[in-house]
């Protein structure tokens, strides 16, 4: 079950079923606050589907509606949604349900359903028009509901995790696979569904990846696994020299 608790009281959704979320971008936002929105959404869909098998059917509210095409079609590694609407009754008939729960920027936040609140960003760098997954990989990390600081040192430090990650996936992947550790991928479930704790996770993968106990492809199935949810292209360098 997951937990999230950037509202003003937490949420328990249940595994199973079918679940409706809302994206809510508010007027003229800068592209990292969208960002931001929209790959918070994506991380609470992705733990519902890959984890707990639900079924999710998401929407975008907003006005903007090239701001929207933009994210998309900007290498956020975002899963498809039924459509774009301006209000949320017409998110609701169009994904044909109520809206269980809506994710939206800090201070824009909707009525019911409950809705769980991102925190502001800044940014000291213009958005980028590459490598989108760096920018996924640092907005995710933080916690959803701080404030979030976007600098050339934060973006420099995602990037350089990512890159030794996909150079090591690559290097695992030539060794036998391995079943990922139990208590390893329970410990993980849990941090994602303990309020989506991402830097836990990250911490949990920089261990791992340094565990001389543990064979190189129960690492790579483990990596393999979390990269469905945290959806940062660790698979990118596969099969390069």
């Amino acid at each position: 079950m997951l937990t999230v608790r950037g509202s003003t009281k937490p949420m328990s959704i249940s595994a199973g079923g079918v679940i409706g979320i809302g994206c809510a971008l508010p007027p003229d936002a800068g592209p990292f606050i969208c960002a931001r929105v929209l790959v918070v959404a994506d991380l609470i869909r992705r733990v519902l589907e890959d984890i707990h098998s639900a079924q999710v059917l998401a929407a975008v509210i907003t006005d903007d509606q090239a701001a929207v095409q933009a994210a998309w079609r900007s290498g956020l590694m975002l899963r498809p949604v039924v459509g774009v609407f301006g209000t949320r009754s017409g998110a609701e008939a169009g994904i044909g349900r109520p809206l269980n729960l809506i994710v939206a920027s800090g201070g824009s936040e909707p009525a019911l359903p409950p809705t769980i609140a991102t925190g502001s960003v800044h940014s000291t760098v213009p958005y980028p028009e590459a490598d989108l997954a760096t920018v996924r990989f640092a907005l995710e990390s933080a916690p959803y509901s701080n404030q979030l600081e976007v600098t050339t040192t934060v973006l420099g430090d995602a990037r350089t995790t990512l890159g030794r990650w996909r150079t090591l996936l690559n290097q695992w992947s030539h060794h036998r696979s391995y079943p990922i550790p139990a208590d390893w991928r329970t410990a993980a479930i849990e941090a994602l569904d303990d309020n989506l704790n991402v830097a836990d996770v990250v911490a949990m993968m920089t261990q791992l990846e340094e565990d001389d106990s543990i064979e190189p492809g129960a690492k790579f199935e483990a990596f393999s696994y979390l990269d469905r949810i945290l959806a940062v292209d660790l698979s990118r360098d596969l099969g390069r020299a």
